[in-house]
């Protein structure tokens, strides 16, 4: 018992000689941010229309690929009007904005036209885009759900066969 005694008693002197010589250090670290309102805009296939390359994303494509005025296969869900000088090709597409930290409650949506075409007309529902200048679409948009937007190419029968690209630019400004 004797040893026992000795042994817990040393035993305790070099518990207490480590924490008599233990090192510690503390510290504080800050964390700020600024949290700023944001706008996401993505394009959405519609349920009635082509399928969107992309779609739910803010970069996306609507690929008509071949056509012609008089033969050739429409692909799906695209309209085809033949005219006496010209055929429209139209698909309805969707475009969805969404709001993060901000109190707007509506926003307004332009579409421009990337390059100015004055060969083919280039329509977004009634509102003509070719001139590659800002066109306004709404003034009072909703956030948060998909809306429908029918895009129209007409193609003059007098146009050259080849290939036809351009970029339609959206922005939404939160109200």
């Amino acid at each position: 018992m004797k040893n026992g005694f000795i042994l817990t008693s040393v035993l305790s002197a070099f518990a207490l000689t480590g924490v008599a010589n233990a090192q510690t250090g503390s510290g504080t670290l800050g964390v700020s941010a600024t949290v700023q309102g944001s706008i996401n805009m993505t394009f959405v296939t519609d349920a009635s229309g082509l399928a969107v390359t992309g779609t739910t994303t803010s970069t996306a494509s609507l690929p008509f690929g071949n056509v012609s005025m008089y033969s050739g296969t429409v692909p799906t869900n695209v309209t085809k009007t033949i005219h006496a000088t010209s055929f429209d090709l139209s698909t309805p597409f969707d475009v969805r904005v969404d709001l993060a930290n901000s109190a707007s409650t509506t926003y307004t949506l332009t579409a421009t036209l990337a390059a100015a075409d004055s060969i083919n007309t280039w329509s977004l529902g009634a509102i003509d885009i070719s001139a590659a200048a800002p066109h306004a679409l709404t003034a009072a948009g909703v956030f948060g759900t998909a809306v429908p937007y029918t895009l129209k190419l007409t193609v003059p029968a007098s146009a050259t066969a080849g290939s036809i690209s351009n970029s339609i630019n959206f922005t939404a400004v939160g109200g």
